[in-house]
């Protein structure tokens, strides 16, 4: 309920409010209005107030963080819009200042408040906020084979265990730039490398080196389905080190899975773990496409097309990131990619995977092409209401050009024309001249 109320009383709404209170405000300055007028004035300025109080409780109550709402300069404003009127409804106000200049003045200083307002009704809407760089300290945990859950580590930590890696599972989060280049450093890997698959627009693929195999995948965000968190992973046989720009809870005792050694075994538990963000995030999408195409088509909200082209770009990434995961497993099921420690016993694991990435692929390719449906179809109807309405203005238009030519010829000179015809002659002969014309739109039927 709220969320619909906040939406109709949007920023372009508000500002055309806030020109209509402007301009109610001015009038009584500019004319003589009479008492009855300048008092229904008045009254439909309250109104307005009462609409900014309105939007300003549902969004106040929809905001994540009410302190920064509130702290907004633009909210400040607002603020001041619905407060200021409301001073002087106050018992302990003076007579002196009820009286009519002072609501003059009272009026003036509305109408100072209502000037800007309107300015930033007509800004276009604010584009999505990027997430924040990474801040403060890098976390680091590590996982031993055995282990019932990780324990915490440091950056020293990380740096020895690079030296010496010790059959450890190490995870590192919260990455600023300056870290990334310490780590490239010493694990001797390439830091443009690192840069390009911890960036937000990566992708899933590996790539093999002299000690280590780097595999980068691309975890879709619990809580916002725009954001996908790219983790890189340097594998070896009995060790992984896993890297992610912003902090995420990864780190997990993977299950026990025969002779696969530790490395690989972390390896693909971390894809089984993208796979199942990705099943959730395919439920998720699902259940709001659902709620779309129950939206009678004939009735979509000004909202619905800003909502589907949001399914579609989020359903497009996610069917990108499985179709290269999927064919990435498959390339290490069959033997054509290799990681290191998993060998032709171990590919079955792989296999499994594949066969998993394959099933949601398929699922998340079959929720983008009923959003594409749904998007076709709303924009056909669209366009069909447009081009009754081009149909009706074309008849108006061809209707209103027959008196018109024959104003325009025969002008107020009927009585000293060549003709001998009376203004209700013509008039007569004008209407079922129209009336032939609409005969030949019906029977055309662009009236039906």
């Amino acid at each position: 309920m709220l969320s619909r109320l906040a939406g109709v009383l949007n920023e372009a709404v508000m500002g055309f409010l806030a020109l209509a209170a402007l301009s109610l405000g001015l009038a009584p300055f500019l004319f003589e209005l009479p008492p009855g007028i300048e008092q229904g004035f008045d009254a439909a300025e309250w109104a307005i107030v009462g609409l900014f109080a309105l939007e300003y409780a549902a969004n106040f109550a929809l905001a994540k963080d009410r302190r920064k709402f509130a702290l907004h300069p633009w909210r400040l404003l607002d603020a001041v819009i619905i407060v200021a009127p409301l001073l002087s409804l106050l018992p302990a106000v003076s007579e002196a200042v009820r009286s009519t200049p002072a609501l003059r003045i009272l009026r003036l200083f509305r109408i100072l408040l209502f000037g800007p307002r309107i300015g930033h009704g007509l800004q276009p809407p604010a584009a999505p906020a990027q997430r924040p760089a990474p801040r403060g300290q890098p976390q680091v945990s590590l996982l031993r084979p055995g282990d019932p859950a990780p324990r915490k580590g440091g950056w020293d930590d990380l740096l020895q265990w690079a030296a010496a890696p010790s059959s450890d599972w190490l995870h590192a989060s919260n990455l600023a730039p300056d870290r990334l280049v310490e780590i490239a450093s010493a694990f001797g890997v390439p830091h443009v490398m690192i840069e390009a698959a911890l960036h937000e627009s990566s992708y899933p693929r590996i790539e093999t080196g002299a000690r280590w195999t780097a595999l980068t995948v691309s975890l879709p965000s619990a809580g916002d389905a725009m954001h996908r968190d790219p983790v890189l992973l340097l594998v070896s046989a009995n060790d992984v080190l896993s890297l992610a720009p912003h902090p995420l809870d990864l780190q997990q005792p993977p299950a026990e899975s025969g002779d696969l050694p530790w490395g690989p075994r972390c390896s693909l538990h971390i894809i089984r773990v993208v796979l199942a963000r990705d099943e959730e995030l395919a439920d998720r999408l699902e259940r709001t496409v659902r709620q779309l195409e129950e939206l009678p088509a004939s009735e979509s909200p000004a909202s619905f097309f800003e909502q589907a082209f949001r399914l579609k770009r989020v359903l497009s990434r996610a069917k990108g990131d499985l179709w290269r995961l999927r064919g990435l497993l498959q390339m290490l099921a069959d033997g054509r990619r290799e990681l290191p420690g998993l060998g032709p016993d171990q590919r079955p694991s792989a296999t499994q995977l594949a066969e998993e990435a394959d099933y949601l692929y398929e699922a998340v390719y079959g929720i983008r092409e009923s959003v594409l449906s749904l998007i076709e179809l709303h924009i056909d109807i669209a366009a069909h209401d447009t081009t009754r309405f081009m149909r009706l203005l074309a008849i108006v238009s061809t209707l209103a050009v027959i008196p018109a030519i024959v104003g325009g010829l025969l002008g107020m000179n009927l009585g000293d024309s060549p003709w001998a015809v009376t203004l209700g002659q013509v008039a007569f002969g004008t209407l079922v001249l129209m009336l032939g014309v609409l005969y030949v739109f019906m029977a055309k039927g662009w009236l039906r």
